[in-house]
């Protein structure tokens, strides 16, 4: 009998939980959201997130506060996200470094395995192979070839994703290049244009104008599509299939803190691939070199597991070393 009544308490108290749970994602929201954009204002991650949180006002009918917390490679912004209640009310917006990090760091505030939940993907953003015009070659398998012909190549890397797609392409072409470190995909996309270095991995709005102007060749780009300013450059799959495919491209994401109802999480990426839909939405991510990508909550969640496993093999294949 005692079973009986215990058996009995359990279910209740696990229908009254589903229960409450339906009825906060119903009542949700119910006072503003915050997100937190781990990078400075006027950056790309930050023009997204204000523009999404416009929309999500207006569809909400709540006040969107965004908070700038730029530093550490987007470190202090998530470990803030990570220590917030799991309420959905508070909303990260990561640039990918949310699964870089754990792969090039061995100490973290925070797990990136366990301590968020990943909510809508918002965009793709490719990465443009870009050659200085004056090397004696004309297509990737050319500078491959090029390469392994004894002609070393400098690389520029404009940061630490530069840095990453510069090691993937590497390893996957066999190709002998030395990586230099520029600070920012300008100085990079510059250092190449004036020939200090031979080529770089460097998003298209860095450089769209000098190809255009036929002052940089753009040989390929990584991921799976073409870019609208860039039409005539062909990915790298398109060149020679997983030879040439540079499976690793920027993308921007939202998370929550992990443990937020589910229900809450499903409303939030709904409204965001609405907004994704939005023509204004789609010009400005065509402008910062990328296309809107929504995706399912699940969709999103089995993506960023696999880009947490990604990255953690190709440093552990280029011999990256951790830093504390």
């Amino acid at each position: 009998m005692a079973v009986r009544k215990l058996w009995s308490l359990a279910v209740a108290l696990s229908l009254a939980c589903s229960a409450f749970g339906a009825h906060a994602a119903e009542q949700w929201p119910t006072r503003p959201l915050r997100i937190v954009v781990p990078a400075a204002p006027g950056g790309g991650t930050d023009l997204i997130a204000r523009l999404i949180g416009d929309k999500l006002r207006d569809s909400l009918q709540q006040a969107v506060i965004v908070e700038n917390k730029p530093g550490a490679d987007e470190i202090i912004g998530a470990d803030i996200v990570a220590k917030s209640p799991p309420d959905g009310y508070t909303v990260f917006f990561s640039a990918a470094n949310i699964v870089v990090n754990p792969s090039l760091r061995s100490k973290l505030p925070f797990d990136s395995n366990k301590d968020f939940q990943p909510v809508a993907k918002i965009a793709t953003l490719p990465f443009v192979l870009i050659m200085n015009p004056k090397l004696p070659v004309k297509s990737l398998p050319e500078l491959v070839t090029y390469s392994q012909q004894g002609n070393g190549l400098n690389a520029a890397s404009g940061g630490t994703a530069n840095m990453l797609v510069t090691e993937l392409f590497r390893l996957k072409t066999n190709t002998k290049l030395t990586v230099i470190p520029y600070k920012g995909c300008g100085p990079a996309t510059q250092s190449v244009l004036a020939g200090d270095t031979d080529i770089a991995f460097c998003s298209a709005p860095a450089l769209a104008q000098f190809v255009l102007a036929g002052r940089l060749t753009a040989l390929a780009l990584t991921g799976d599509k073409r870019l609208s300013m860039l039409s005539n450059v062909p990915t790298g799959k398109e060149i020679g299939g997983a030879t040439y495919d540079i499976d690793l491209s920027q993308w921007v994401g939202v998370f929550y803190p992990a443990n937020t109802p589910a229900d809450i999480t499903v409303r939030l990426n709904a409204e965001i691939n609405k907004a994704l839909a939005a023509p204004d939405v789609v010009a400005k991510i065509g402008q910062l070199g990328g296309e809107p990508t929504p995706v399912s909550v699940e969709e999103f969640t089995q993506f960023y597991r696999a880009e947490l496993a990604k990255f953690k093999d190709l440093v552990t294949r280029a011999k990256i070393p951790l830093e504390n």
